[in-house]
């Protein structure tokens, strides 16, 4: 077993180099990869469909895209994140490639796939990224699984419930410190909350207290980040940059180098 250790960044706003990922020995085939699914929130206006499989099992949750620059920008944060934590050694799934998001996935389609991106088992940590006005969220905020969150349908009486006391512990651990990372490179407090209110007028297709990714994928601990936009436009350079850099350091602080396995 091989641990590859991250080069951690040391100016905020910017990440310095990984040092390049580990090879197995004498050639050997590596079996594990430590993996961090990354989840760049919205890319297509999907309607709500009913969840076939997953946490989220007869809920309906579609997809939108989103104002202010967000699709694209979160877009942005995972693809650069995404190149930086592959450097330090880690296995990164996205959960869209392209913006707009040319297979157009729910969002119970996507917390699904944070259940199997690591060769078919879950992955170590999954971050979705988003972005919304200051005005609403101030510099940002931070959600993590909630243990008893739910979501029921707008049209029927079906309800679905988180219930992985094990899982929602270490997510809000991972949260905790993503706030200690996004606290220091801000310069400001980023709140961080059990789980996030949606209701049932927002006609999602569903409502309740957790958002529906986390939910899907109840065997992966999720840390949900809103930071805050620059402008009305969107994020500013600086800003995109420091979002990178928060998803970097909050990984490697969360579930520390990345492990690979090298199969004898």
């Amino acid at each position: 077993m091989a641990v590859v250790t991250p080069a951690m960044a040391g100016t905020p706003g910017a990440v310095a180099a990984a040092r390049p990922l580990g090879a197995c020995a004498s050639g050997l085939p590596v079996s594990h990869r430590t993996v961090v699914f990354l989840d760049p929130g919205h890319g297509a206006n999907v309607a709500p469909t009913k969840a076939t499989s997953g946490g989220s099992t007869g809920i309906y949750s579609g997809e939108n895209t989103s104002g202010g620059g967000e699709d694209a920008n979160v877009f942005t944060v995972a693809l650069r994140a995404k190149a930086l934590l592959e450097q330090a050694g880690y296995k990164v799934v996205l959960s869209r490639t392209s913006n707009p998001d040319r297979l157009r996935r729910t969002l119970w389609q996507k917390g699904n796939a944070a259940e199997t991106a690591n060769s078919g088992k879950p992955a170590d940590i999954a971050v979705s990224l988003h972005t919304d006005a200051k005005a609403n969220i101030g510099a940002g905020q931070i959600y993590y699984d909630n243990q008893g969150g739910y979501r029921q349908n707008n049209s029927n009486s079906t309800r679905r419930v988180f219930d992985n006391p094990a899982v929602a512990a270490k997510s809000k651990a991972y949260g905790v410190q993503f706030q200690k990372v996004r606290n220091s490179l801000q310069g400001t407090w980023i709140g961080l909350y059990a789980g996030h209110h949606f209701a049932a007028s927002r006609n999602l297709g569903s409502y309740g207290t957790i958002p529906i990714v986390m939910l899907s994928a109840q065997h992966v601990p999720w840390v949900y980040n809103e930071f805050g936009r620059t402008t009305s436009s969107g994020l500013s350079s600086h800003d995109i940059s420091v979002y990178v850099t928060s998803v970097v350091r909050g990984v490697e602080h969360s579930i520390g180098p990345a492990v690979v396995g090298c199969t004898p």
